[in-house]
């Protein structure tokens, strides 16, 4: 017989739940103002659904001598019932059920728990639209709570008074809660006073305009200005209605990293909600600012982020639609802008392209890309030469950029991210398009080769240099290339790149990747170092007997030939480029004391 479960009850430290919540769900001491004006916004929601052309408002009162504050709305007010559910049970919430709980900004009951950041105690003093009584509700952080009923007369609605802790006084002065009602209410449709003494300052008095769409460019512009403190290069809406959201988004008129994050203004149903885009924006938009309001979609419980669910999700795809649009039709709205958006954040229209063929058919003719040339747009590189050739590595690159124009050819640098990826789609949406990757090997084989009687007379040198060169693990090759300048070409074949060499792709997120990635060399097969025949000083060189010269000569062009190519030099390699010096120098010196 199996014995009887018992059921018990957790045992919560309530003192301890409150600093929790309070000090650790929380991450910023003025988060209070937040909290206060929300279950003030909530209250004039409520109290409509009985009278619709109610006028609502909230005052907050100031009183620096006391170091008080208090947060006075005329909303609906609380019953002695909701007090007892509502107030003094942690987690409940009066909106959380309600029929219209869309309406209400929050829904956790744990808003007020905030207020124990900055102070030991809250007093609720309450009239209920639905009740005569007026009571007084004084919760402390040790988590004891009394409640009284006062005599004296009182209009319907709600006030907190708070008396500020010694370390948060700061905070209870004029400038300072001006800067936080602004900086959480300013979108509000409620107006907002805050007083002290006789002075008193409205807070939310031009707000919220942009929300209407006869809102100008011009105006949007200025409000980004203002509020990021930034000229933009444009503005435009965006509208998603899965989110019932409205936001401006501005293009920034600086480069920005893949990496970088930009700040925003986040409204939750007009109360600022959080700094940042809380996932709403693509992760390739690094270059949009946006200004936000959502009625559509719900908070988490600190309220300082948003719940991920369904309409978040089909809010982020029309939000990326948005923008995309923008960038499809903006090169016919406003040329200016176009180019200029362009000039300033290709890399990042390059990686929108990359994944949208309609954009990159809007885009194509105009992305910039590095070649051998200098920047070119695509249109005049695919004007420039019937078949477009590349490299997907930053290094070939730049050993082909020199060699590549006397060849009659414009090599394009295809080795930072996306761009390789670009070519390929724009040779899928273009069949008449040729484009061809490209390394050194395939210049080197356009190389003129020497005919018998040349290759002859170079057969002695070339014999020795290969035997010099045979513990560096480098073949030995002599051709005619242009220019004539270049005495000798050190041409990596074994260096992998996008799966054919070992060379790490450059990217913007990792500007090192080309300078420490590229270099590996195997054994596979072995790097070449051409010397050319057209050159005055390879033509000075090959008649030489004497071994210790050609030795010297050939080490010496052998790691000039890396330099140039932007290899990396060993120790080993180093040494025998400073003792060819030496010994060259040497010799100079003792024909010159021979004279």
């Amino acid at each position: 017989m199996k014995d009887k479960q018992q059921s018990y009850l957790f045992q919560v430290n309530l003192k301890g739940m409150i600093s929790l919540l309070s000090e650790h769900l929380y991450s910023n001491p003025n988060t209070f103002v937040r909290e206060l004006l929300q279950n003030g916004v909530d209250a004039i929601t409520a109290i409509k659904t009985l009278d619709e052309q109610h006028i609502g408002s909230i005052q907050v009162h100031l009183n620096e001598k006391r170091n008080e504050a208090i947060f006075e709305d005329n909303g609906i007010g609380l019953k002695e019932d909701e007090i007892h559910k509502f107030i003094a049970v942690i987690g409940e919430s009066s909106k959380r059920e309600a029929f219209e709980a869309n309406d209400f900004i929050g829904k956790f009951g744990i808003g007020l728990l905030s207020c124990f950041v900055v102070s030991n105690e809250i007093i609720l003093e309450t009239r209920s639209a639905l009740a005569d009584k007026v009571l007084r509700w004084t919760g402390k952080a040790d988590g004891t709570y009394q409640l009284e009923r006062i005599t004296e007369e009182r209009p319907i609605g709600t006030r907190i008074i708070l008396q500020a802790k010694k370390e948060w006084a700061h905070l209870f002065t004029t400038s300072a809660f001006e800067k936080n009602l602004r900086f959480y209410g300013d979108l509000l449709p409620i107006p907002i006073t805050l007083r002290n003494g006789h002075e008193a300052i409205l807070i939310n008095e031009h707000t919220g305009k942009w929300l209407n769409d006869d809102y100008t460019k011009d105006e949007l512009l200025e409000l980004g200005k203002s509020t990021f403190h930034t000229n933009f290069i444009d503005a435009f809406r965006i509208d998603a209605p899965s989110g019932k959201l409205k936001a401006v988004a501005y293009v920034l008129p600086y480069k920005t990293q893949f990496s970088g994050k930009q700040q925003h203004k986040l409204y939750l149903k007009r109360m600022f909600l959080s700094e940042d885009d809380c996932r709403l924006l693509p992760k390739w938009a690094f270059f949009i600012r946006c200004i936000i309001n959502t009625d559509g979609l719900s908070a988490t419980a600190s309220r300082e982020s948003l719940m991920v669910n369904g309409e978040l999700k089909a809010t982020q795809k029309e939000i990326a639609e948005g923008i995309k649009s923008y960038l499809k039709t903006i090169g016919v709205v406003d040329p200016a802008i176009y180019h200029k958006l362009i000039s300033t954040h290709y890399l990042h229209l390059k990686a929108i392209a990359a994944e949208d063929v309609d954009l990159l058919k809007a885009f194509m003719d105009d992305l910039p890309f590095e070649t051998s040339k200098g920047i070119r747009s695509f249109k005049s590189i695919r004007t420039y030469q019937k078949n477009i050739y590349y490299t997907a590595n930053i290094d070939d690159f730049k050993q082909l950029r020199r060699i590549a124009e006397p060849q009659g050819l414009m090599v394009l640098n295809a080795a930072y991210t996306f761009e390789e990826e670009l070519l390929k789609k724009m040779q899928r949406l273009d069949s008449a398009l040729s484009i061809e990757e490209i390394s050194p090997v395939h210049l080197l084989k356009s190389f003129r080769d020497l005919d018998e009687v040349s290759a002859n007379a170079y057969m002695n040198f070339t014999e020795k240099a290969r035997k010099i060169l045979e513990t560096l693990n480098c073949e030995v090759t002599v051709k005619r290339f242009q220019p004539t300048d270049i005495p000798a070409i050190y041409i990596a074949s074994n260096v992998n790149h996008t799966g054919k060499s070992s060379h790490i792709k450059a990217s913007a997120n990792n500007p090192l990747a080309a300078t420490l990635g590229a270099f590996t060399r195997t054994n596979e097969t072995k790097p070449q170092l051409c010397f050319n025949a057209d050159n005055s000083l390879i033509q000075a060189v090959f008649p030489i007997k004497d071994s210790y010269v050609v030795n010297s000569i050939v080490h010496i062009l052998y790691v000039q030939s890396l330099l140039l190519g932007k290899y990396p030099v060993s120790d080993k390699e180093m040494n025998l480029f400073n003792e060819g010096l030496h010994n060259m120098l040497i010799m100079g010196i003792d024909n010159f004391i021979n004279i």
